[in-house]
């Protein structure tokens, strides 16, 4: 069996433990960069990356797709989609990631499943998003495709810098995500991460002194979190959402109980492995020698 991890960064920590995972499962596995990919159109449809036939993989896993830009990702994401299409199996599929990547999508799809998640309103209009900061009284802004909490701004009503901030946002962006904030005694958050629909550990991250933003990239710290029934339920449920067979759901605590802000369909391990010493990838190479191997032979 041959598998290939997509990913930019050949010393990525996740990206290289999934290469000895595979390994460890027998299943010959190696590293691509979607920056070399090379499709062709004409008898018929060719997929190729690094001199490698995309067609004849079995498994392709994405860690992660890099990118330069929108025409890019659509690039990206519809060779994803041709392949999957062509029997190779993508984990996570092209449509959890773009679910995932999106969060007004993700949003959308906790919702419908009935995943607790803090009042939200995605707007175009100026208007709308003064009106739900008003609404909220604290808010917090997010890019449409953000990721490693880059440009997240804390927004308070009748604050003069903070609306400036705001009517920036939607100039230069075009579109507002305003997420209620939710306040906290502890700046923190939980990530929980869950493969083929079980939690298989979770996380507090708890942000730098003086600080409210809890990512691991921002220089938040890993802490063991308990793993509830509650924190299970929903991460199970966030999970399925959004289609992904490996992802990691972020909770936030509120007095009503746990509450689902995101969930990322490329996370990396590093930090649950640091801190709870579970090696998330052998779950993934498992999954994949389960479902892309044995179902085939």
């Amino acid at each position: 069996m041959r598998a290939a991890i997509v990913v930019s960064d050949p010393l990525d920590w996740t990206a290289r433990s999934l290469l000895a995972s595979f390994s460890n499962k027998g299943i010959d596995s190696f590293f691509l960069n979607f920056s070399e990919l090379f499709t062709s159109i004409g008898s018929g449809q060719s997929f190729n990356c690094a001199g490698i036939d995309l067609l004849n993989l079995d498994a392709l896993v994405v860690r992660d797709l890099g990118r330069r830009g929108a025409s890019d990702v659509a690039f990206r994401f519809e060779t994803l989609q041709a392949l999957q299409e062509r029997g190779i199996a993508i984990i996570n599929p092209p449509q959890a990631i773009a679910q995932a990547a999106n969060k007004f999508a993700t949003s959308r799809a906790l919702q419908d499943a009935g995943v607790a998640t803090p009042r939200t309103v995605v707007t175009n209009s100026l208007k709308q998003a003064l009106n739900a900061l008003q609404d909220f009284k604290k808010a917090v802004s997010k890019p449409l495709f953000g990721y490693k909490g880059r440009d997240i701004i804390l927004l308070e009503d009748g604050i003069e810098a903070d609306i400036a901030l705001l009517k920036d946002t939607m100039e230069k962006q075009g579109l507002i995500y305003l997420q209620e904030f939710i306040a906290s005694d502890k700046p923190r958050d939980i990530r929980a991460f869950v493969v083929d629909g079980k939690v298989l550990g979770a996380i507090y991250r708890i942000a730098p002194p003086g600080q409210w933003i809890s990512n691991l990239a921002r220089g938040g710290q890993a802490a063991v979190c308990p793993v509830t029934k509650e924190l299970v339920e929903l991460a199970a449920k966030a999970a399925k959402a959004v289609g992904a067979v490996y992802c990691g759901v972020d909770l936030l605590e509120t007095a009503e109980g746990l509450s689902v802000i995101e969930v990322n369909g490329t996370p990396s391990g590093k930090g649950i492995f640091e801190a709870l010493g579970v090696d998330v990838t052998e779950a993934i190479a498992e999954y994949v020698h389960q479902n892309c191997y044995l179902r085939g032979r």
